[in-house]
C-alpha cells in the first residue's frame, strides 16, 4: 500500500532514494515534472514468469494500461516504504509511468551504493527474460462487478 501523495516528487530529483544512480533520460524524454496527487493505492507485485517486451509484459496484466500506471511520486515512495519488494541480486524491478501522453517503464535496481533509477520508451522491443524474475509492480486490479 502507498497512502495518498501529493503529486510533487519526480525521479530526476530523488537523489535521497536513487543515490546509485538516476538516468539522464528522464529530464531527456520529459519526466522531470510533477504528476497528479494520488489517492492512497493497493499495490501488486508479480515476478516474471515466461519472457517477453514491455507491451507483452503489461498487457499481459491488463489491457487497460491506463490502471497500471503509477506517477513517478507513487514509485519513489514505493522504493521507500518497500525496498524488500525491490528485486535483488541485479535484477531490475519495472513500474509503468505516463508523460505527455506517452507511456514509459521505470526500472529501479538495488546496487551496492543504494537504488539506480532507469527509464525506457514503452514500445522498446528488448525481450526481457523470465529466468531472471524480474518484478513487476503496479496497482492492485480491482474485479469489475459485472
Amino acid at each position: 500500500m502507498i497512502e495518498a501523495l501529493d503529486g510533487k516528487a519526480y525521479i530526476s530529483n530523488a537523489k535521497k532514494t536513487f543515490k546509485s544512480f538516476i538516468d539522464g533520460d528522464f529530464k531527456n524524454f520529459g519526466l522531470n515534472q510533477y504528476g497528479p496527487a494520488t489517492a492512497e493505492t493497493l499495490l501488486d507485485v508479480r515476478e516474471m514468469t515466461s519472457d517477453g517486451t514491455f507491451i507483452q509484459i503489461f498487457t499481459g496484466i491488463s489491457s487497460n494500461l491506463e490502471k497500471l500506471v503509477m506517477t513517478q511520486n507513487q514509485i519513489i515512495r514505493f522504493c521507500e516504504k518497500h525496498p524488500t519488494w525491490l528485486r535483488q541480486e541485479g535484477r531490475a524491478t519495472f513500474f509503468l509511468t505516463e508523460a505527455g501522453g506517452k507511456y514509459f517503464v521505470v526500472l529501479v535496481y538495488v546496487g551496492s551504493n543504494g537504488l539506480f533509477a532507469s527509464v525506457y520508451h514503452f514500445e522498446n522491443d528488448d525481450v526481457w527474460y523470465a529466468e531472471s524474475r524480474h518484478r513487476v509492480v503496479s496497482p492492485q486490479l480491482i474485479p469489475s462487478s459485472e
